[in-house]
């Protein structure tokens, strides 16, 4: 590809990966804290480190253990981007906790069609919209949401909302209005699949989720076994 054809590439395309693999590279195999990961890329703001945190719980067999921890981690990020703040902040007992660098390799290379999918879908358009204070700060209230369904430990209740955030941090990260817009509009279906979950365990138990809910939203959605 020439210089000129590369230019005029869309943004969006390709830019999501880039920014992922340059940053797993840059730990040169090593673990790093939460605060070592806030610091490497806050600076690019909230919307990569969004991805980055919302990526292996919104894989299709994410990697457990994360769900929740991560969650708390973006109610706390999604806080501090609904009163405006610029730049990510967390206090030290957060900053002190490990990330592994298998996690974020794992996720890098299990969520590549993932990664494909959205890049070919995000653009920035309608930036307008996506600059707007109180539209971001609508943004940010459905990302605190679904972070907290992100912190139950309940089957269900993690990848759906985690898909969301990942969608909703692509869109503030590529300045796409559209693309916020659809992740708000897909907030609600996430939120039902985890009421749906919750409502199972509290009247059935969590075994129900597996044998009876978990079953019956694949069908729905055409997953098959």
């Amino acid at each position: 590809m020439s210089e000129a054809a590369a230019n005029t590439e869309a943004p969006g395309h390709g830019r999501l990966s880039r920014e992922l693999t340059d940053f797993v590279d840059s730990l040169e195999g090593q673990d790093c804290s939460v605060g070592e990961l806030v610091d490497r890329i806050g600076d690019r703001g909230f919307g990569l480190l969004f991805l980055v945190l919302a990526l292996p719980a919104a894989l299709p067999l994410p990697a457990p253990g994360y769900a929740t921890p991560f969650g708390v981690l973006m109610v706390l990020l999604g806080l501090q981007l609904l009163v405006g703040r610029p730049a990510p902040w967390l206090p030290e007992r957060f900053r002190g906790r490990t990330v592994s660098y298998k996690l974020l390799s794992f996720s890098l290379v299990k969520g590549a069609g993932l990664m494909r999918l959205v890049e070919f879908l995000v653009r920035p358009r309608l930036n307008r919209l996506a600059r707007s204070r109180f539209f971001l700060s609508a943004v940010s209230v459905v990302i605190i949401a679904m972070s907290c369904s992100m912190i139950l430990p309940i089957p269900l209740t993690n990848t759906a909302p985690s898909f969301v955030i990942f969608c909703l941090a692509a869109g503030i990260l590529e300045e796409d209005g559209l693309a916020l817009l659809a992740g708000v509009l897909l907030a609600p279906v996430a939120a039902a699949i985890s009421i749906a979950a919750l409502w199972f365990v509290v009247t059935e138990g969590a075994e129900a989720v597996e044998t009876q809910l978990k079953p019956m939203i694949k069908g729905w959605l055409g997953l098959g076994d």
